[in-house]
């Protein structure tokens, strides 16, 4: 298992939203099918799909998927 950090970000396209999949570069080395995401808190573990519109450096989460993790995170500072 590889460990990366990158940058958060936002689908760029609905459809890709659509998909529920973590969306990376199309030239980031992939070394596997799925990716896990953590928190202090929680882990996620998505699908990697790959698209020329996001940048390097950058995984793009649709804007349900990121609101889940915040409302995660919500509940545990409360």
């Amino acid at each position: 298992m590889t460990k990366r950090m990158m940058q958060a970000a936002r689908c760029p396209t609905d459809d890709l939203s659509l998909t529920n999949c973590a969306i990376i570069n199309e030239k980031e080395p992939q070394f596997e099918q799925h990716v896990t995401v953590r928190n202090v808190a929680h882990r996620y573990v998505f699908t990697l799909k790959k698209d020329s519109s996001v940048s390097p450096g950058t995984i793009a989460f649709s804007l349900p998927q990121v609101r889940h993790q915040r409302s995660h995170r919500a509940k545990r500072h409360n």
